[in-house]
């Protein structure tokens, strides 16, 4: 029987499951000034010193501060939970460039995992998974000082979108898991989120902060272009009933990175008992605010310009999954 992963590997066996026109063998690599653009090629080690009239994280980032209770919280408990939402970023970021991230850049870095792919493009493959790995270390050791400092104690949270993933990979046929965890990280590496865009530009915020956030995103801007290009060139070359398949657990994939992790935010507030005694009702409301959901659709838009892009949407069983959970 031949496997999706062999359909994926020999683009000639698409030929009749897909007349589309597979886009243009040129790649155009984003990383010609890697050696001098890099974090972990150029950028030393950060020294900067914590200012105490500083927070930790931006209140409007923040997502439990949409919540008037949390908002008029005494300042010290407001202070501390910034630092919890720095920890929730910072081990976000940890646990996905680390986890699903980088096992894909591993399998496009190897020549039997879609070898059709640009030369170039893989050897690209190398320096994203350098990059990545940097990032969890910088991330790490930033949380590591941040507790010292503030002596506030990480909680230690497995991130909801690990959960999803595996939840969606468990229900495929194992031929099909590599695809699905590809799609997976495209999706986390097209998306623009607040923390990458509005972070770094926080006067509020410590320095060092800002700093990290502003060199992280310097290098994901490159990987965003690269994994656009590499939704083009396998997307069109997957089976029409896979395009399907794979199309219809996109917005499962866009809600694992953007919607608000409810299991965390209510450990949060459970640091907090005497203040925050019905902390699963207060995540439940800011949950479900408007401007909640317009923060998704906000952060999902370069995504699903990209989708458009490449006509996801024409297929309309893709487009009613989209419909359905309200990101379309």
């Amino acid at each position: 029987m031949t496997t999706v992963c062999e359909h994926i590997s020999h683009p000639q066996s698409l030929a009749s499951a897909n007349p589309a026109e597979p886009p243009s063998d040129s790649y155009e690599s984003q990383f010609a000034k890697w050696d001098e653009l890099s974090y972990i090629r150029t950028k030393p080690r950060r020294a900067t010193p914590f200012d105490r009239n500083l927070y930790f994280y931006p209140q409007g980032l923040a997502t439990l501060f949409a919540h008037p209770k949390v908002a008029g919280s005494p300042e010290q408990i407001r202070r501390k939970l910034l630092v919890l939402h720095l920890y929730n970023y910072l081990e976000f970021t940890v646990r996905l460039e680390l986890g699903p991230v980088n096992e894909i850049v591993r399998l496009l870095c190897h020549e039997d995992f879609l070898p059709w792919l640009p030369s170039p493009m893989k050897d690209d493959a190398f320096k994203i998974y350098v990059d990545e790995g940097a990032h969890a270390e910088m991330c790490h050791t930033f949380m590591m000082a941040v507790q010292e400092s503030t002596k506030v104690e990480r909680l230690r949270l497995t991130p909801a979108f690990l959960r999803t993933l595996d939840d969606l990979v468990s229900r495929e046929e194992p031929e099909h898991r590599p695809l699905i965890k590809l799609f997976f990280v495209i999706i986390s590496e097209t998306l623009i989120t607040g923390s990458l865009v509005k972070l770094p530009k926080d006067q509020s915020v410590q320095r060092a902060v800002r700093d990290l956030a502003n060199d992280h995103a310097t290098d994901e801007g490159r990987h965003h272009a690269y994994f656009r290009k590499v939704f083009e060139y396998v997307w069109t070359r997957l089976p029409r009933v896979l395009r399907r398949r794979i199309g219809t657990l996109l917005p499962d994939m866009i809600l694992a990175f953007l919607q608000p992790d409810k299991s965390a935010l209510t450990r949060m507030l459970e640091s907090f008992p005497e203040q925050f005694p019905k902390p699963a009702q207060i995540v439940e409301e800011v949950v479900n605010y408007k401007s909640t959901r317009d923060g998704i659709v906000t952060s999902a838009s370069p995504t699903l310009k990209m989708l458009r892009e490449h006509h996801v949407f024409d297929d309309p069983a893709i487009d009613s999954a989209f419909m359905r959970l309200r990101l379309a």
